[in-house]
């Protein structure tokens, strides 16, 4: 089974998943903060079990096409620009510049497995959530798998799942999800008609034909929106007194669990900067660090 994720950290959960194995309860290299569990605890504790399989079977499509044109090629310069400027918007590293920059060729290789995996018929699933990023790279993944002959599956992350009669645990997306514990949303799994597959890669090319530059999810569907959608809820967190960007943007991620990145949310924190509409109180090199104000 080959599994398809949109994003670094729960494709790297994953690999870990298919061949998970329960750490032993003597394992030295486990630290505990407080005391050890009993022994039942613990096995309470590591009780799922792997995927199956092994970790190349992963493929990891990281594009961010919730942001930015899509009616260009997600392969060409300019989607590789604005992932860069995204994880770079923080502060210039040249070796973070170097890594991205030698990622970039891997994740294009990535999408070349996947057509190859589904040109000899391999099982695909696809482990997608409502986060916009995740249903986008959903949609583009459907566009491509149409032309082949192979089965596909889907796991959609749920919004929530009860964990007892009191207890309710919230999803956004699969990065939240501990390698161990990919496997409890196995009984999630569908198989996607070949008129979902369809309506789904018509989906994609109608938000391409739409030109938006921005996609989000209003009302449970994926839409094109202005790239100032999300500026209502920034401005509405805005406190009256000096604040640290970082601080507002935690504050937002934390209480409106949308599936945005930081780095959009500090993109157009940087655009009300501009535009006169906020003040930089105390200027830092990494700009999640100033000090900033009202205009």
């Amino acid at each position: 089974m080959i599994e398809v994720l949109f994003g670094e950290s729960e494709a790297s959960s994953m690999k870990v998943a298919k061949n998970y194995k329960k750490p032993e309860y003597n394992d030295s290299a486990i630290a505990w903060f407080g005391d050890k569990p009993s022994k039942g605890e613990f096995g309470k504790m590591f009780e799922r079990k792997a995927i199956g399989g092994i970790s190349s079977e992963v493929i990891c499509l990281p594009f961010m096409l919730d942001i930015g044109d899509i009616d260009v090629s997600i392969v060409g310069e300019y989607r590789r620009k604005l992932i860069l400027d995204m994880y770079t918007i923080n502060g210039i590293d040249d070796d973070i510049i170097q890594k991205l920059k030698d990622s970039w060729d891997k994740h294009l290789n990535e999408i070349e497995r996947l057509k190859n995996y589904a040109v000899k018929g391999e099982t695909i699933r696809i482990w997608y959530s409502d986060a916009p990023y995740s249903m986008c790279g959903f949609y583009y993944v459907c566009s491509i798998l149409r032309k082949y002959n192979c089965e596909i599956y889907v796991v959609k992350l749920p919004k929530y799942i009860q964990l007892s009669d009191n207890t309710m645990q919230y999803f956004t997306s699969w990065n939240e999800i501990d390698p161990g514990k990919f496997s409890r949303f196995l009984p999630l799994e569908k198989r996607l008609s070949p008129l979902e597959l369809q309506s789904f890669s018509s989906n994609w090319n109608e938000l391409k034909d739409e030109k938006n530059p921005l996609r989000a999810i209003v009302n449970g569907k994926l839409i094109g929106v202005s790239e100032d959608f999300y500026d209502y809820i920034i401005r509405k967190e805005i406190p009256e007194d000096e604040f640290i960007m970082a601080r507002l943007i935690g504050k937002i991620m934390g209480k409106y669990s949308l599936g945005v990145s930081d780095s959009w949310y500090a993109k157009r924190i940087e655009k009300m900067i501009e535009e006169g509409e906020l003040k930089v109180v105390k200027k830092k090199k990494e700009i999640y660090r100033q000090t900033l104000k009202k205009g």
